[in-house]
């Protein structure tokens, strides 16, 4: 384990406050000091058994990127950005150092504590797998920033179905997928490229490219564009945060003339549990503008139902894992008729997600569910196929 002091610097005569994380080899937050709140504006219970990487706001500063490694002996300090319990960023120095070992046990009668300093020499052994690891990583990381900076990537996008709406349009969400590295154009799957973008503060730009190049093709696409009642983009932590955002949007609807109340932004449950504040002036900003919003993965956690009824989306997207797992836990049905209740009481549109069989469609209709997307529909397809012939049944039906 690892301890970081963090010194918030004040802009008075330099003086700061000092606090202490405990951080595990997984880049876990163990333990915290009473300095927290003072420091950072969390409460321990905030902090404790969360990633760091969740606080770290520069990822180039990063203690625990794959640098990390070269100041571990020096101790020497590091300038990073982090965020605020009040939702604002502030710089402070870490000095990262061991974490005090705990006093060893009374003696014991076979003396197997002598073993202990034995095992220096596996951490030295250790370290060739752990180069290699970051070389990967880093080789991983220029490839990506290649596909963003080349404004090409293939985006693809699946359809969602009206069950309960009486209105016509086509709907839609728009996915991200990028090319491997390894020169024969594999496509890497999210979970292998998302944590990379946003570890290294990428996101923002991934979200963007992703919008540009979507609104280009409906620009490109008029048919497509003026039949289309949604359209949803899935929004980065990056994006929720950032106030130039809704600029972005608002010159973009300017220069391609599409309709705003088509266009969904959807943000993950998580993000706004953790972040409500940001998530609920990003959803009005986006909402003078025309746009639609939607709460993405609710039913994952109990706070994600209060926010369901009270944060200003349109539309609320349940979590896949209600779905998938309505054969084995059938509590999950209950849970998923409250957000459907909520929805019904707050006026906004239901879409479950991950609807593989006719099984689980007909069940979330009893429901009264709105909308259903998942493979049963339709598998994700690339985005140059919107707008050709062959797009199949599910061009109408959906929403407006």
């Amino acid at each position: 384990m690892n301890e970081l002091v963090i010194c918030r610097h004040r802009p008075v005569a330099g003086e700061g406050v000092t606090t202490i994380l405990t951080v595990d080899q997984d880049g876990t937050v163990t333990a915290t000091d009473p300095n927290l709140s003072v420091v950072l504006g969390y409460s321990s219970s905030d902090i404790e058994g969360r990633p760091l990487k969740q606080l770290i706001a520069s990822a180039e500063d990063n203690p625990l990127s794959p640098d990390y490694a070269g100041y571990h002996d020096s101790g020497r300090p590091l300038t990073v950005t982090l965020r605020h319990g009040r939702g604002y960023f502030m710089a402070a120095k870490v000095t990262v150092r061991k974490a005090s070992a705990p006093k060893p046990m009374a003696r014991s009668q076979t003396a197997d504590t002598l073993v202990v300093p034995k095992q220096a020499p596996v951490q030295r052994a250790g370290r060739s797998p752990h180069r290699e690891h970051i070389a990967q990583t880093k080789a991983m990381l220029a490839h990506i920033r290649s596909c963003l900076a080349d404004g090409g990537l293939p985006l693809e996008f699946q359809p969602i179905e009206a069950l309960t709406t009486r209105t016509n349009g086509l709907c839609f969400e728009v996915l991200a997928r990028l090319r491997g590295a390894d020169g024969a154009g594999t496509a890497m799957t999210p979970s292998q490229f998302l944590p990379l973008i946003e570890r290294f503060e990428l996101s923002r730009r991934l979200d963007r490219q992703v919008i540009k190049q979507a609104l280009c093709h409906l620009y490109n696409h008029p048919q497509v564009a003026g039949s289309m009642g949604y359209c949803g983009f899935n929004l980065s932590l990056g994006s929720l945060q950032d106030r130039t955002f809704p600029g972005f949007i608002a010159r973009a609807l300017e220069k391609t003339g599409l309709k705003p109340e088509s266009l969904c932004f959807e943000i993950p449950a998580h993000h706004a549990v953790a972040y409500t504040a940001d998530c609920r002036q990003i959803c009005r900003m986006l909402r003078r503008l025309g746009c639609k919003t939607a709460l993405d993965g609710a039913g994952n956690s109990m706070d994600s139902y209060r926010l369901a009824g009270r944060l200003p989306v349109d539309y609320i997207k349940l979590a896949p894992e209600l779905l998938r797992g309505l054969r084995d836990e059938p509590t999950h049905l209950v849970m998923m008729e409250a957000l459907q209740r909520i929805a019904n009481a707050s006026g906004k549109i239901t879409i479950a997600t991950a609807v593989e069989n006719d099984i689980a469609r007909q069940r979330v209709q009893n429901l009264g569910i709105h909308l259903i997307q998942g493979r049963l529909v339709s598998a994700p397809r690339p985005l140059k196929e919107l707008g050709t012939p062959d797009q199949g049944k599910w061009s109408t039906g959906a929403i407006a």
